[in-house]
């Protein structure tokens, strides 16, 4: 086999195994997306329990951020 047969399927070959890759890291999982009223209603639950901040305290004066060195 020429030099450049061999080079044309090296390089062939990495690109088939970077699109395998890249198809496994970012191909969603196989289970279908939460469709139903109930499931859609416990994500955005669950999202304002991560984001929802503390509605409690006073934020509009604000502080200014100081390193502790």
């Amino acid at each position: 086999m020429s030099r450049i047969v061999v080079m044309a399927l090296s390089a062939g070959a990495l690109v088939v195994v970077v699109l395998m890759i890249a198809w496994f890291v970012v191909a969603p999982d196989s289970a279908p997306a939460a469709s139903t009223p109930a499931a859609t209603e416990n994500r955005r639950q669950k999202a304002h329990d991560l984001l929802g901040g503390d509605s409690d305290r006073d934020i509009s004066g604000g502080q200014e951020m100081k390193p502790r060195w």
